[in-house]
């Protein structure tokens, strides 16, 4: 295999059945909690009876170059490893929720019952040991496949090339520019948007900033401060909308 750091996953979302075996194994190996998903298959309908197109869209952290979560997260909790990968240190994590926040893809979820914040890792343990991701392994119509990003991209490009004959104009592969270049690319046969995905994601030049801000003291007190108000804040109209209305 290539170098961990040149390494990246493709996802053919033209070819995926929607059997949602990622979803399972992912659940089952990493012992994820009940109501909550490192990756899953969102499926995505759109026009009328009876022309109804319906796709597919593996839902999981697409593990960005320029990633907002890293950006946002103000103990570097979650930061990227050896590998480039975005992973979460669990015990610097304060669960502020900041990275889910700014999350464009909406792939950081908090697990309440264990007070972690939860996302995928892109098996990055299977990946430092020289294996390739579990749902790679399992995809029954080989939609997903991992290893050297330009034998991706290339890959890729064929399989755009191959729709764009079959009369899906709109086919593209998407990662290869987005948020500085995504590790994880997809196969598209439409535009992005149709399968809820952002064209052209871009993070908010505040956080582009906050990201430079030296981490003193005064910075933990202010933060402290923000997310005591916000827990107060949610829990007083938590509880009166709890309550109904008046």
């Amino acid at each position: 295999m290539a170098n961990k750091k040149d390494s990246c996953m493709l996802i053919d979302e033209s070819t995926c059945a929607g059997c949602e075996g990622c979803t399972v194994v992912c659940k089952q190996v990493y012992d994820v909690p009940k109501g909550l998903f490192r990756t899953k298959i969102k499926t995505v309908e759109t026009g009328s009876y009876p022309k109804v197109v319906t796709v597919f869209n593996k839902k999981a952290c697409l593990h960005c170059t320029d990633a907002a979560c890293v950006m946002a997260c103000p103990t570097r909790a979650i930061h990227k490893n050896e590998q480039g990968l975005t992973v979460i240190n669990k015990r610097l994590c304060i669960k502020c929720n900041y990275c889910a926040a700014n999350c464009p893809y909406g792939a950081i979820s908090f697990d309440r019952s264990g007070n972690v914040m939860e996302k995928c890792t892109l098996c990055s343990d299977r990946i430092e040991a020289g294996g390739v991701p579990l749902c790679a392994e399992v995809c029954n119509t080989r939609a997903i496949k991992y290893g050297a990003r330009e034998e991706m991209l290339t890959a890729g490009k064929k399989r755009v090339l191959e729709l764009k004959n079959q009369g899906y104009a709109n086919a593209s592969l998407y990662g290869e520019t987005q948020l500085g270049g995504l590790n994880v690319l997809k196969v598209l046969k439409d535009a992005p948007e149709r399968y809820t995905l952002p064209a052209d994601p871009q993070i908010p030049w505040g956080l582009k900033l906050w990201r430079f801000l030296p981490l003193t003291p005064a910075v933990f007190i202010a933060g402290g401060a923000t997310l005591a108000f916000n827990f107060l804040h949610t829990r007083k109209y938590g509880k009166k909308d709890a309550a109904g209305p008046e």
